[in-house]
């Protein structure tokens, strides 16, 4: 998958959860200068995404609305 498919499958989530991609994705980079994390070229992170979004189709993962809402009943936020 190109950076220009995933670009599309990205924009076409639902609001929550593209919030929740830039939120991981923002953090994640913010983090990456900090805690020695390793910082990912844009294939390799196409690559992540693609294999995240596979596991997802396959129902391995939790929809990020579904994390939400159990983070927010959990710590009431």
């Amino acid at each position: 998958m190109g950076t220009a498919e995933l670009t599309d499958k990205i924009e076409s989530l639902s609001a929550d959860d593209y919030n929740m991609v830039i939120m991981l994705v923002n953090r994640l980079t913010e983090k990456s200068d900090m805690d020695g994390l390793q910082k990912l070229s844009e294939d390799q992170l196409v690559e992540q995404m693609t294999e995240s979004i596979a596991k997802s189709k396959q129902g391995k993962t939790k929809s990020a609305r579904d994390v939400s809402r159990n983070m927010r009943d959990k710590y009431a936020v």
